[in-house]
């Protein structure tokens, strides 16, 4: 997007806007069809669309650089083409992680709660993986190899492994035969279909209202849950900008920084998200469940106020001081602030997948199994809207000397953020941390009495209830 239009971020941030907005106002869709097919039939269907999707857009995007003076026009169909075949792309993987990852894997582990916390262990390392070693792979080429080759090679390898996850589908369908049974909402629906033609075209305005009746009660019985408070926690953590995602990327190559280098921090990053879905089992099983969110949302807050520390350091175009984007390249280049910005992005994720971890696995034990469909498709949605908001922002804000209001906004909502968790916290523990247990330690030789004597001086006893109902306030 940056090669299409790199004056400034409002193509970036438009690109994401689309697919957000694909993601929601389709994703009921794309989960009603799952649905209703055969899970071997939905899998090798997203499967297909997903990969020919970006091999398809890979090579629009090789085709237009390879010319040396593109004419307009040129430039415009290139941009809708590559937007729409990442938007197909990008609802397709939405729906080979709901099949996989949502049905499949659930079905493969029964009942057995240990084996399936351990696979989804495992699926979360592998994707973290995949976002260490893919950028910086990408960002080589990009480098040493140019664009038209690099997408000519991501265009290939798209083609290839299609073929090799179709085959690992077929084993992994034939290993597990429970996978064939699958019920269906309305198992008539196929073989009456031609008889209600004529019966459901006057009910159609009824099922519209059906629809929006479904989507208000979904959303109702959300912000009813006794959860919801955790959930948008974590959805508020969605509107920021301090995240390896195309706006970022695309601001940090305006800063000077070579896309071999980048592609190394970004997979840098994903290395610290491993770190830290590998120790949120270890501190969740010494802390709990609530205090471990407590602390990686502190961890996300204390780490994310280095990004908003960046922009007041030198050769920040957020400051008057700070020097043009584009500049000469004999102009000395002043790193102290992307430094900064990129050490805050970086050391953020440990907090961001210990408290993404902790939210998902709330969600997964205190949700209804009836409703998790729902509570989960809401939450997914709340998701990407936030996201989009991001992306609406930077529409309005794309000059990269205003990318410093964007992360001030961020830091904002991930503040906000942590007090929707702690709010949860508090309804579930009654209290965020024993203040009564710190003020008696401080405050020993007025309130504490020997080991198994009650407090005889009123004052003593006063001063417990006191410190007893402020611990219930906080």
């Amino acid at each position: 997007m940056m090669e299409l239009a790199p004056e400034n971020l409002r193509l970036t941030a438009t690109y994401g806007l689309i697919l957000s907005a694909t993601v929601i106002l389709l994703g009921a869709t794309l989960g009603r069809w799952i649905d209703d097919s055969k899970r071997l039939t939905a899998a090798r269907t997203c499967l297909m669309v997903q990969n020919v999707s970006v091999a398809i857009c890979a090579v629009i995007l090789s085709l237009y650089l390879h010319r040396e003076n593109p004419e307009e026009w040129m430039r415009l169909a290139t941009i809708c083409l590559v937007i729409g075949f990442s938007a197909v792309a990008k609802l397709a993987s939405t729906g080979n992680v709901i099949i996989l990852q949502k049905d499949w894997i659930v079905v493969i582990t029964g009942n057995d709660t240990h084996m399936l916390a351990n696979m989804n262990s495992i699926l979360r390392t592998i994707e973290l993986t995949t976002y260490m070693l893919a950028p910086a792979l990408v960002g080589q080429l990009f480098t040493f190899v140019g664009y038209v080759w690099t997408g000519v090679i991501i265009a290939c390898w798209n083609l290839v492994s299609v073929c090799i996850e179709y085959l690992l589908l077929e084993l992994i369908y034939r290993t597990h035969p429970e996978l064939a049974s699958k019920e269906f909402r309305n198992p008539n629906q196929t073989t009456n279909e031609s008889k209600e033609d004529s019966e459901d075209t006057p009910k159609r305005p009824a099922q519209v209202l059906n629809v929006i009746q479904n989507f208000y009660q979904a959303w109702k019985f959300y912000f009813q849950h006794p959860v919801r408070n955790a959930g948008l926690g974590l959805a508020l953590l969605y509107m920021t900008v301090l995240g390896f995602d195309n706006i970022t990327y695309g601001y940090i190559l305006t800063q000077r920084i070579p896309e071999s280098v980048l592609g190394i921090l970004v997979g840098g990053s994903a290395l610290i998200g491993v770190l830290g879905s590998m120790a949120y089992p270890q501190i969740k099983k010494r802390i709990g469940m609530e205090r471990t969110g407590l602390f990686g949302m502190f961890f996300l807050v204390s780490t994310s106020s280095l990004s908003v520390a960046s922009l007041f350091l030198p050769g920040s175009p957020f400051l008057a001081s700070g020097r043009p984007i584009l500049e000469d390249s004999s102009d000395e280049f002043q790193w102290q602030s992307v430094a900064t910005l990129l050490t805050g992005i970086i050391a953020a994720r440990f907090g961001l997948w210990i408290t993404d971890l902790t939210i998902t696995q709330i969600i997964q034990e205190h949700v209804e199994e009836e409703s998790r469909g729902t509570f989960n498709g809401v939450q997914d949605s709340l998701n990407n809207s936030l996201d989009l908001l991001k992306c609406v922002l930077v529409i309005f804000l794309p000059q990269p000397e205003q990318f410093g209001i964007l992360v001030l906004l961020s830091y904002v909502a991930i503040c906000c953020g942590w007090v929707s968790y702690a709010l949860y916290s508090r309804q579930q523990r009654g209290h965020l941390f024993h203040f009564c247990r710190l003020v008696r330690h401080f405050s020993a030789p007025e309130v504490s009495n020997p080991k198994g004597t009650p407090p005889t001086n009123s004052n003593q006893l006063k001063s417990l209830e006191q410190i007893e109902e402020l611990e219930h306030m906080i």
